[in-house]
């Protein structure tokens, strides 16, 4: 591996610890493409903590500090076979706010938003639970202790290269009153849940979904999370709160989606309204 090239200047900024200084200079070479590997050739792969320590005349855990800082922000990954690599830079998927709520409300939730060849369920859960206490929005909805049904999914996207692994994109999990459903909402609890989706369940149930409101939150992943979508416990996330209501102003169906910060990208369309005669 060859030596990594040091920035010589930069625009004058407050004194920085040395592990950043060091990821300033990973982080130049990696949008340069400046990484080189023994034979001089264009390489994803960094040095690794010895060869940083040694170049910088640092300690190994000052190194490996600098390393970590580029992991948390999600340019490379670090696993102890590999070392330490750029990830892979891929086009971020685009969720429209205006699209998503319109047209036919039974399609599932990410129809509008990736293409469906390549998206599929990773994971699929089902089951009744019970409102709980801590989860704000929930209480919101539904009011503390109210037993809920409630469908958990995972999405992943295959591609677009045939090489590509399969990536977490989404998870997502829908809660419905379980005094909905007269049949304790047997069809809900099925991963294919019928044509027209949950939406169409509930409006063969009698309360058909008329209005939907969206909230969008930003916060780190808990552990359960990162873990799911394959993301840092130090990469954000987006969280979608939709908040669908019948004819009543009854909220019929709460829709919790995580998206990773990395993989999307949010886009509203906002209207100039006319101005008063």
């Amino acid at each position: 591996m060859e030596p990594l090239p040091v920035t010589a200047s930069r625009a004058p900024v407050p004194k920085r610890a040395i592990y950043e200084r060091i990821a300033d200079d990973l982080r130049d070479a990696i949008r340069n493409n400046a990484l080189r590997d023994e034979s001089n050739q264009p390489t994803d792969r960094l040095p690794g903590e010895v060869a940083l320590a040694e170049q910088y005349g640092v300690s190994l855990g000052t190194a490996q500090n600098a390393l970590n800082l580029l992991k948390h922000e999600g340019l490379i990954d670090r696993t102890p076979k590999r070392g330490s690599r750029v990830i892979k830079v891929r086009k971020k998927f685009l969720r429209d706010g205006i699209k998503r709520l319109e047209g036919d409300p039974g399609h599932r939730f990410m129809l509008a938003d990736i293409d469906t060849r390549e998206l599929r369920v990773r994971h699929f859960t089902a089951g009744t639970c019970t409102a709980q206490v801590h989860e704000e929005e929930m209480v919101k909805c539904f009011g503390s202790h109210m037993r809920l049904l409630y469908r958990r999914r995972v999405y992943e996207v295959v591609g677009p290269e045939p090489s590509d692994p399969p990536r977490p994109v989404s998870l997502a999990t829908n809660y419905m009153p379980l005094y909905l459903f007269a049949d304790g909402g047997e069809a809900v609890q099925r991963q294919d849940s019928g044509p027209g989706g949950i939406w169409a369940r509930l409006a063969e149930a009698g309360h058909e979904v008329t209005d939907a409101d969206e909230y969008v939150d930003c916060r780190m992943p808990t552990p359960e999370e990162a873990r799911e979508l394959g993301i840092g416990v130090h990469t954000p996330v987006f969280v979608v709160y939709r908040v669908a209501e019948n004819d009543r102003g009854q909220v019929v169906d709460l829709a919790v989606i995580v998206l990773p910060g990395d993989r999307w990208r949010m886009r509203y369309k906002v209207r100039k309204q006319p101005s008063p005669s």
